[in-house]
C-alpha cells in the first residue's frame, strides 16, 4: 500500500511536467502490480539495481522512468541512469569530485545533489557537475548586504500598505495606474481562468472591485516577491517555494477557521524573501505594516506564528516526523498532505 500510494503521489508529481524522485526497493519492483505503476519522468533511487531484472529494467527506461542509485563507488556494471550524492556528506568539493569520478566512468549520468542547507551551495552545485540539486532554498549562507529595495518592491509596499490602512480601494486602483508594468499584470491576472470573471476585466476599477481586497493583498504579495528580478539560478525554484509556503500556512489558517488567512500566505512568502530580494530580511519587510505576531515569527523566529515558519522548514528539510508533531500540535495532522499538495499544484499553474 505505501509503495501504491508512493507512486499515486509521483504521478500527480510527473503530470505537471516534473520529475519526481522515489526511493523504491529492487523487491517491490519484481512485483508487476508496482512496476506497472511507474511512468514516464519518475526518478527511481534502487538499493540494489543489479538485482532488477533486466527485461523489467528496460520496460521502465522504455516508459520514460529513469533507474539510479546512491553515491559510492564508481561502477559501470548497474548501468544507472543518475546518481543520488548527499551534500551532508563531506563538504560540496567532496560532491564534485564524486560527480566528476561518475562522469569518467559513465559520461551521460545525471547526478542529482540533495541536502544542501544554503542556496548558494545548489548554485554552485547546479554550475560544476551536478544536474539536480535540492535542499533549504531558503537559507543563504551569509546575510545579503545591505541595499536599497528597487522601485517597483516600494511602490508595491506603498500599495500594501495602502490596504493595510484600510483606505478606498479608489485610493489603491488610484496606485496602481501610476505603474504600467503593474496595470498589465493585474489586468491579466484578472482576466485568467483562476478568477473566473464573468465578462472581460478592462479597467483597474473593475479588477480591484472584482478581486476584494484580502485577493488583492495577495496578489501584491507575490508582484513583490516577483519585483526581485533576480538573476540567480536558483531564482525560479525560490520563486515557487515562496508561494508554496505562503500556500501552504494560508491553507492551515483556512483549515484552523481562522480570520485571516491572507496575512498567513504573506507571512510564508516573506519568509524565503530575503534569499531572492538578496536584500536583508529586515530591510525587506521594514516598509511593511506587518501585524506583530508576522514581524516576530520573520525576524526571530518567536511568537504565535513562530510554529508555522518551523512547519515549513520541517517539509523543506524533509524532516517528517517533527513535519508531522508540528501539524498534529496545530490540530491539522490528517490534512497537511492535502494542503501541501494543492499548494504545490496551485504554484505549479501561477508559474506556467
Amino acid at each position: 500500500m505505501h509503495h501504491a500510494a508512493l507512486l499515486a503521489a509521483a504521478r500527480d508529481v510527473t503530470a505537471s511536467g516534473r520529475a519526481a524522485l522515489l526511493k523504491m526497493p529492487a523487491v517491490m519492483l519484481a512485483r508487476p502490480s508496482v512496476a506497472d505503476g511507474v511512468g514516464a519522468g519518475m526518478w527511481l533511487l534502487v538499493d540494489d539495481l543489479a538485482a532488477v531484472p533486466a527485461e523489467t529494467a528496460a520496460a521502465l527506461r522504455s516508459r520514460g522512468a529513469l533507474l539510479g542509485v546512491a553515491d559510492g563507488p564508481p561502477t559501470a556494471a548497474a548501468s544507472p541512469d543518475f546518481i543520488v550524492a548527499q551534500a551532508g556528506v563531506g563538504s560540496i568539493d567532496t560532491l564534485l569530485l564524486s560527480a566528476q569520478r561518475w562522469r569518467e566512468v559513465l559520461p551521460r549520468v545525471a547526478i542529482v545533489g540533495l541536502g544542501f542547507e544554503h542556496v548558494e551551495d545548489m548554485e554552485a552545485a547546479l554550475r560544476g557537475a551536478v544536474t539536480l540539486a535540492g535542499g533549504q532554498l531558503g537559507r543563504s549562507r551569509d546575510a545579503p548586504p545591505p541595499k536599497p529595495l528597487g522601485a517597483a518592491a516600494h511602490r508595491i509596499c506603498e500599495l500594501l500598505n495602502h490596504l493595510a490602512m484600510d483606505r478606498e480601494t479608489s485610493v489603491v486602483a488610484e496606485a496602481v495606474r501610476g505603474d504600467a508594468a503593474l496595470t498589465y499584470r493585474l489586468l491579466r491576472y484578472a482576466n485568467s481562468p483562476a478568477v473566473g470573471a464573468k465578462q472581460g476585466v478592462e479597467t483597474i476599477d473593475t479588477a480591484v472591485a472584482l478581486l476584494g481586497r484580502l485577493e488583492l493583498r495577495r496578489w501584491l504579495s507575490v508582484q513583490l516577491m516577483l519585483s526581485a528580478g533576480s538573476a540567480r539560478q536558483a531564482a525560479k525554484a525560490l520563486e515557487e517555494g515562496a508561494l508554496v509556503r505562503g500556500r501552504v500556512l494560508e491553507g492551515i489558517a483556512r483549515a484552523r477557521g481562522e480570520d485571516n488567512p491572507g496575512a498567513h500566505f504573506t507571512l510564508g512568502l516573506l519568509s524565503v524573501i530575503e534569499p531572492l530580494l538578496q536584500v536583508p530580511l529586515a530591510d525587506a519587510i521594514a516598509p511593511l505594516r506587518l501585524a506583530e505576531a508576522a514581524n516576530e515569527a520573520l525576524l526571530r523566529r518567536a511568537g504565535p506564528w513562530a510554529d508555522r515558519l518551523a512547519l515549513l522548514d520541517a517539509l523543506d528539510g524533509a524532516d517528517t516526523a517533527r513535519a508531522e508533531a508540528l501539524a498534529v500540535a496545530l490540530a491539522i495532522g490528517e490534512r497537511l498532505p492535502t494542503i501541501v499538495d494543492d499548494a504545490w499544484g496551485w504554484a505549479s499553474q501561477l508559474q506556467d
